[in-house]
């Protein structure tokens, strides 16, 4: 019994790394192109690496999204795996905001969840003042 949970606690653990996919987002260089080169499932939040290749350099970056809540957080941009490995995500969320990296990287990885292209960023009036991102 325990090695059957020590499999299924494995399996849940171990992040995705098949090909690279590719994700539309054409925000600061038309062309750069981007991909999701890893994932992991960590609590209720998927955790993403993405790869930006642009004309002269390439660089990774690491995003926590909560898919029912649409929150994001972020490391920085890095110039190697190795470095992102060392980086820490930001302490804040932010909401993730349409058309952005995060939004479409959750449109991949956030299917069946409510982070969809045509929900609303809305939110209540007392809660949008306070939301800097």
């Amino acid at each position: 019994m325990k090695t059957v949970m020590s499999l299924i606690t494995l399996s849940v653990a171990c992040c995705a790394t098949a090909d690279p996919q590719q994700i539309t987002y054409s925000y600061d260089d038309s062309q750069a192109q981007y991909f999701i080169v890893s994932y992991v499932e960590n609590g209720s939040a998927l955790r993403a690496t993405v790869q930006r290749q642009g004309t002269y350099f390439t660089n990774y970056t690491k995003l926590e999204l909560d898919c029912a809540e649409r929150n994001v957080r972020h490391t920085g941009m890095y110039s190697s795996l190795e470095e992102l490995e060392k980086a820490q995500f930001d302490e804040m969320q932010g909401r993730v905001v349409d058309g952005s990296i995060a939004d479409e990287v959750g449109k991949v990885l956030c299917k069946g969840t409510t982070l969809t292209a045509s929900q609303s960023d809305e939110l209540p009036a007392a809660e949008q003042s306070d939301d800097k991102t």
